[in-house]
């Protein structure tokens, strides 16, 4: 299936930052500017939207190789703020690291951006795998990849989602959580990009003003690693002396906190101690992300 870009605007404002935008970056990328009722952008997605500026234009196209690529890399200058991008298919989504992967059908995948001029410093089924992975029951069901950069005095963050929506493998997916075989649950794509566009918007605000402090309870609450006991090994194997830690939260910058168990060590000695992590498993390696920082700490 050829790859061709498909731009939409939800109001006439959109549409007049659409074109400014295509005309600042003269794609080389097959595009057209697409209208009918039957699209599913449209048809589907537009009448779902009731957001403000998140959505108001809209990138697609049936198959993509990445959806992060195509905003951050393909497409320049950055696009305007809210844009969403989303295909059907993915063959070289963007993970940590260098990490690649292809999306299943019945998989969601896209990416928006969201610009800034400054950083501010419930329990249920669906829970987070510490830095970026949504897991349900148990399973992986999705995953999130942020991508910043600062040019021109503003901070342009691109979001990378990709969610199961219908697939059944290799995991979970949503219809299955949600549905039951007396009730099935039959979700859309649209109707989830949607749901999540309208949740989105007002909370990115509230962060701006407000920072990560109103969302760490609920964001506590649906982690997977409370009082999970990890062993953090100093180099870059297993072979290094290893300490073990009870993870206990996080701090307001969003970095593991976590209670070090150190025999013959003093307080004052672990209080020292700073470990950089890439991810968090049963081990933790360091140094190996500077951008992430587990602090270990006696009597929390």
């Amino acid at each position: 299936m050829t790859e061709e870009l498909r731009y939409y605007a939800r109001s006439e404002r959109h549409l007049q930052a659409l074109q400014t935008w295509l005309e600042a970056s003269l794609p080389s990328y097959p595009a057209s500017v697409a209208s009918g009722g039957s699209d599913p952008v449209q048809s589907k997605l537009f009448p779902l939207l009731k957001t403000k500026e998140l959505g108001g234009v809209v990138l697609y196209s049936p198959t993509l190789a990445s959806t992060q690529t195509m905003l951050r890399e393909t497409l320049k200058p950055s696009a305007p703020a809210g844009v969403v991008c989303y295909t059907e298919l993915q063959s070289g989504g963007k993970g940590r690291g260098t990490n690649t992967w292809s999306s299943p059908e019945g998989c969601l995948t896209f990416s928006f951006q969201s610009v800034f001029t400054d950083v501010p410093g419930s329990a249920g089924p669906v829970k987070i795998k510490w830095p970026n992975d949504i897991y349900a029951n148990q399973a992986k069901i999705g995953g999130i990849l942020c991508q910043s950069e600062y040019r021109d005095g503003k901070f342009s963050v691109t979001t990378g989602i990709g969610i199961n929506i219908s697939n059944q493998t290799p995991t979970i997916c949503l219809q299955d959580i949600l549905g039951t075989e007396e009730h099935p649950c039959t979700v859309t794509k649209e109707e989830f990009l949607a749901a999540f566009c309208n949740a989105y918007e007002p909370m990115e605000k509230l962060f701006l003003e407000k920072g990560f402090e109103p969302f760490m309870a609920d964001y506590v609450a649906r982690w997977l690693h409370t009082d999970q006991v990890v062993q953090v090994a100093s180099g870059d194997d297993a072979s290094g002396k290893k300490v073990p830690a009870v993870i206990k939260g996080l701090t307001s910058t969003g970095c593991l906190l976590a209670q070090a168990q150190v025999v013959g060590h003093s307080n004052a000695e672990a209080h020292k101690m700073k470990i950089f992590v890439f991810s968090l498993g049963s081990e933790l390696f360091f140094p190996l992300d500077e951008s992430l920082q587990l602090v270990l700490a006696d009597g929390l």
